[in-house]
């Protein structure tokens, strides 16, 4: 594969390799950027459900536009292997971070919790509960514009559920069908639900930061059904139990977001930054980002889903980026008060014009010259520039 072409990028070295495929790096032809490729391999290439579900962590993250989402450039077919072309991270996984710490600071735990949260926000606002969130999948990268300066990436949108997509609701993510890491999977989840929104991920989040803050998930067992049996029935410890220099709200944080009922945990991602940012004494100020809701179908009826915020800013004290949304319903409006000021003028000038010639006597010298039909301009706002829509947004550089 070293030096072959994958669509605009050629293959210059193997970063890593896994199960499913495996991770080069690449440098586009023309500007000689450097990007990761995600080749599948040729037996998984053959399998229709895995290219679907590969190509999905593509189209999944298309639809968020957030510096805490990892940016996907292409997707393609190089020969019989599914490839996805995505940006280069230069930093560590949370995963590795914590094999070095053991557990993090305080302060950085929360505020990568926060960053975490504010690019998940911004997927949920556009429909999309990634179902996966673990320490694999978040990777921590240099940023001096944010506070710490590092900020987190959000990776692998392969088993993210689309709330209004009617294709993401067949075979795919039935009921029944388990998907996720136990480790960090919510009790709906672990059940199968196939009612699983987005609070899921706020419970995957608890997860995290408990590991980020104890050094391990709030439940470890040696297998995978012992794993969800401690989801679905035990209740996890007290942090502060495992760490006493834990406050007191933090571990109301923590546990709040392992609530095994949805209804008790918190109802977006906003929120849980918000409850972050008072933990920590900052007068963080962020506009609410509701998440996308599947309301309940008529029988018969499409699934339908409240409308996304047109912007959605994740901004976290100086981050830059944000998401703009396509909907522009004052197009049409502004359309008709243009045509309505244009007939006005075409009325006024015709009646002018019958004034300044009467039918019925010639001119004279004396007559007082015609009213000008000069009018103020209409002023038109410009329509805001289009929104950027970035290739697909995808799975971290070294994951597969």
């Amino acid at each position: 594969m070293i030096g072959e072409v994958l669509g605009s990028y050629r293959v210059v070295s193997r970063l890593g390799a896994g199960g499913m495929g495996t991770v080069y790096l690449g440098e586009h032809q023309i500007l000689g950027s450097r990007a990761a490729i995600k080749v599948l391999l040729p037996e998984m290439s053959e399998q229709k459900r895995i290219v679907e579900r590969f190509f999905d962590e593509a189209r999944a993250a298309t639809r968020i536009q957030d510096p805490g989402i990892v940016t996907v450039h292409e997707i393609g077919w190089h020969g019989t292997n599914a490839y996805i072309v995505m940006e280069h991270l230069n930093g560590e996984t949370l995963t590795s971070r914590l094999a070095r710490y053991g557990n993090l600071p305080l302060a950085m735990a929360l505020r990568l919790l926060q960053h975490c949260a504010l690019a998940m926000a911004a997927a949920h606002a556009r429909g999309i509960v990634h179902r996966d969130l673990k320490p694999d999948n978040i990777f921590v990268v240099s940023d001096p514009v944010v506070a710490g300066g590092e900020r987190t990436k959000i990776l692998d949108f392969g088993i993210a559920k689309l709330i209004d997509d009617p294709g993401a609701k067949t075979e795919r993510t039935q009921t029944g069908m388990i998907m996720g890491t136990p480790a960090y999977m919510s009790p709906e989840q672990c059940r199968g639900a196939g009612s699983v929104d987005h609070r899921t991920d706020i419970y995957a989040l608890g997860c995290v930061m408990f590991a980020m803050l104890v050094g391990h998930p709030p439940f470890v067992a040696p297998t995978a059904g012992d794993l969800i049996a401690s989801h679905l029935r035990e209740e996890p410890a007290v942090p502060s139990s495992l760490r006493s220099e834990i406050p007191t709200a933090l571990d109301e944080l923590v546990l709040r977001c392992l609530s095994k009922s949805p209804d008790a945990r918190y109802q977006s991602m906003t929120e849980l930054v918000r409850a972050c940012a008072q933990i920590t004494g900052e007068n963080l100020s962020i506009q609410t980002i509701p998440p996308l809701i599947a309301q309940t179908p008529r029988p018969g009826a499409e699934t339908l889903a409240t409308t996304p915020p047109a912007v959605v800013n994740t901004t976290l004290r100086g981050a830059s980026g944000e998401t703009l949304g396509n909907n522009r319903p004052w197009r049409g409006g502004m359309l008709v008060v243009i045509f309505v000021a244009l007939m006005i003028g075409a009325v006024a000038l015709i009646a002018t014009r019958k004034r300044a010639t009467p039918a019925s006597a010639p001119s004279t010298d004396s007559a007082a010259p015609p009213p000008s039909t000069d009018a103020a301009p209409l002023a038109v706002t410009p329509d805001a520039a289009p929104s950027s829509v970035s290739a697909p947004d995808a799975g971290a550089a070294t994951t597969t």
